[in-house]
Parts: structure tokens; sequence; C-alpha cells
């Protein structure tokens, strides 16, 4: 955190609502300036999504702005007391609450399947909150916490809702996972991954062939888990977490697994579509795509 501004500092303090809408007067401003920073994904939002030149060029700059929101609530809430993370997650949204209390209460071990987008830790907090009390939350990835990250998870867990990222590089910690999962602990497993990530499947992104991570089918059946596919999307008046089908895996069969994949397929394209300039992994698409479907 030693590169974050003072200016930055005293946004990152403000309530959800005020501090988003200043970013974003930040953002139209530059946008009138013309001096709107952008990923330099508008071919790769062309070419996939279909989009006239003009539409894409907007999108690109927009994925800029998702960025720095995403920086901007870790921010918060490393800033904000305890009192006004509570007050903050007043603006989470559940599109289908029903849905998730009822995968919740089924007594079942439960993994969360999201894709990298919005701005998920306020969000997955009020979820601990709300449906999975007194459970712990393992937000399983392949890469070391940053220090910000770390020091969130600390802060949500200070409020008696444990979170907590668990590496997973090797064998031993993917047993790990599924003990966890066996024991009460929600597990949270990103769907949106790149072939390299292990398990992969050969399916199409927007018609476009793809190799994907699915690591997700074998961890549902070696805990016997409901899996609730997730997606968050968020604005300056809050943020949306929508379901898509929940689903369990009773085998390792080649008809199952092209289930699941067909399954985790569509939840992709359908949450990309509700909000394309907040999926993050545009500027990896390269990684997903093999021969035939090069960008």
């Amino acid at each position: 955190m030693n590169d974050v501004t003072p200016l930055q500092l005293r946004v990152a303090a403000l309530p959800l609502r005020l501090r988003r809408r200043a970013l974003r007067t930040l953002w139209l401003a530059q946008r009138v300036t013309r001096r709107l920073p952008a990923r330099g994904v508008a071919p790769i939002l062309r070419q996939t999504l279909r989009l006239p030149r003009a539409e894409a060029s907007r999108l690109d700059a927009e994925t800029a702005f998702s960025d720095d929101l995403y920086g901007l609530e870790w921010l918060s809430l490393v800033t904000r007391s305890h009192a006004d993370i509570v007050a903050d997650w007043q603006s989470v949204r559940f599109a289908d609450p029903e849905l998730i209390r009822r995968v919740a209460s089924s007594g079942k071990p439960v993994i969360l399947a999201p894709l990298h987008m919005g701005c998920f830790a306020l969000p997955f907090a009020r979820l601990i909150h709300d449906f999975f009390r007194d459970r712990r939350m393992l937000i399983l990835r392949a890469r070391e916490d940053r220090a910000v990250e770390t020091r969130v998870m600390q802060r949500i867990s200070e409020m008696g809702m444990e979170m907590r990222f668990l590496n997973v590089r090797d064998k031993q910690d993917y047993i790990d996972a599924i003990r966890f999962a066996r024991t009460g602990s929600v597990i949270v497993s990103f769907v949106d991954l790149p072939a390299s990530y292990g398990g992969p499947v050969e399916t199409t992104l927007f018609g476009r062939p793809i190799r994907l991570a699915m690591g997700i089918d074998s961890l549902a059946r070696l805990t016997e888990a409901a899996v609730l596919p997730l997606s968050i999307t968020s604005d300056c008046a809050g943020d949306t977490v929508r379901c898509g089908q929940p689903f369990e895996v009773a085998d390792s069969g080649p008809e199952t697994k092209a289930r699941v994949t067909s399954l985790v397929r569509r939840h992709i394209e359908t949450s990309v579509l509700t909000a394309p300039a907040q999926w993050f992994m545009w500027p990896r698409l390269h990684e997903f795509l093999h021969e035939g479907g090069q960008a």
C-alpha cells in the first residue's frame, strides 16, 4: 500500500455511494478531456462480442473504470471502520436470496463458483453474514496474496466472519480444500480460468474455441457438494449478486463432464454479457484460445 496517494485514502474513507460517485466523476472528467485510460482490449471486444468499433472503444474505457473501482473497494475495506463496512454492505443486492438460502440450508458442503467480475470482497462478507453464519469461507487461488488482500481478510475476520484465501498449488493443497469443505467451510472456486490452471477441457466461448480449466467438477464430486454459480456486478449504487443454476456432480464420466462444462460455459457467457466491461479476464483471453481461435 506504499503507492497509495493521500487523495485515494480520502476517497476510500467515504461511504460507498459517495466514494464510487467521486471515482465516476473523475472518470467522466477524464473522458471529457480525452485523457481517458483504457486497457487496450477494444479489438478483442469487437471480435469476440461482434461489436461496432465505437461501442468496443467505449467498453474498453469502462474496463479501466472497473479496474479502478476494484482497487478502491479493497482500499476502502482496509480504511473504513467495522461499523462503516456494515453500513456499506447494505448496498449489496441479492437477485435470488431464496435460492442461496436453499443451497446454504441443504446440509451439503457448498462450493460457490463466481467469475472474475465486480468487487467481490464486500458481497462475500455479506454472503457469510446473511446465509453462511458461523461457517468459514475459503477462496481458492493459485497465486500469492497481495498485502492489501490479506489485510482485508483480517478485517472481515475481526468482524466475526472468517474469510481467507487458500493457495492451491499442489495435491496436498487440493486435499486440504476437500477436507475443509467436508467439515463445513464454504469453498469459493473461480470458474473462468484458462486451461493452464489444470483440468483442461475444450469448449467454446461466444462461439470461439477455447480451453478452459475445469477442476470444479472433481472438487464437487469428491466433496459431494452443491455448486452454486455466481456473478457479481458493481456500480455506483452498490453490488449485485446473481446466481446461475446450482448443480451437483455424482460421477466422473464423460457425459457428466460435458454437462458441467456446458453449465459453466453458459454461466460465463450469460454473466459477461450482463456487464462486459466488468469481466477482468479480457486481457487474458489469448490464454483461453487454442489453435483455430487465436485473437
